[in-house]
């Protein structure tokens, strides 16, 4: 049979008209809808913005390195605790007029220690202490024989309501000795003590008169740290509560003193059983204002 060889064109490609009306003969548009020539997609941006993350790190971890080397030259601190007090320091000590507590604070003296002291004396009692500034290492030592105390008031007129600031170190040889701040210091007889020993505890006592009371025994604390480490004591008086800060926190407060406003300064003191040797590294003296 020839049918199968005959031209099939007009069947694959039927005529434009006759191919409309049986597209409307059978509920269809005339025209086939034209469909694009590819698949439309949104914007792909992520590809481009991940390329540069390797980048970035690799700078962020070379900046840190750097950093890094720079603070070891310089003999400056790489871990936490010192690094925070450090931008504490800047941000809300140093700078004159800055508040604390809604309070504004003015640094009113300070003393580092690396020249003769203009504010705490210089001392000595055969057996009994030898108060010093040791230039060369930077501190002001409080060296106290067995039972006794040892103290120095600043040689200065107290702005009221103030702040005193230090970091005082208990040497690694002496553990029970201790050192701190004193308060509404009148005469040998009269004034609040403020103590930490290498031990991690902190003590308060008040001198009045013939009476020695002990307002807060020797008592554990988290805050502090042990010999051979600083710790920064505060002694706050604002004319009406003394209160004592150790590294930054408040511990003890004096709501009602029983002396009046007087000097402060710094005090050292020795077991029974053994010499003590305390360090001061620096000390800053700052008016509350009103």
């Amino acid at each position: 049979m020839t049918q199968g060889s005959q031209p099939i064109a007009n069947n694959i490609n039927p005529d434009p008209d006759q191919r409309a009306r049986k597209r409307v003969a059978i509920g269809l548009a005339a025209q086939r809808p034209t469909a694009q020539p590819a698949p439309q997609r949104p914007p792909d941006q992520s590809s481009a913005s991940v390329g540069w993350w390797p980048v970035l790190l690799l700078i962020a971890v070379a900046l840190a390195t750097l950093l890094l080397i720079a603070a070891k030259l310089l003999q400056s601190p790489t871990y936490w605790q010192p690094v925070r007090t450090n931008v504490l320091e800047l941000f809300t000590r140093r700078w004159s007029g800055i508040a604390i507590d809604s309070r504004p604070v003015r640094l009113q003296l300070g003393d580092d220690f690396s020249a003769p002291s203009r504010l705490l004396a210089d001392d000595q009692q055969p057996n009994r202490w030898s108060l010093r500034t040791i230039p060369i290492e930077g501190f002001y030592r409080l060296h106290v024989w067995p039972n006794q105390i040892a103290w120095s008031t600043l040689g200065v007129r107290m702005p009221t309501p103030f702040r005193i600031e230090s970091a005082i170190t208990i040497a690694p040889e002496t553990p029970t000795g201790y050192g701190g701040l004193i308060g509404r210091y009148h005469d040998p007889d009269h004034f609040y003590w403020f103590a930490v020993d290498g031990q991690q505890r902190f003590q308060v006592q008040l001198r009045n008169a013939a009476t020695l009371s002990t307002l807060q025994t020797w008592t554990h604390s988290a805050l502090l740290q042990g010999t051979g480490q600083p710790n920064r004591l505060g002694l706050e008086d604002d004319g009406v509560t003394l209160r004592l800060l150790i590294n930054d926190r408040l511990v003890f407060e004096v709501a009602d003193p029983a002396l009046s406003p007087g000097a402060t300064g710094i005090i050292g003191g020795a077991a029974a059983d053994s010499i003590a040797e305390i360090n001061v590294d620096w000390i800053q003296l700052y008016d509350l204002g009103q």
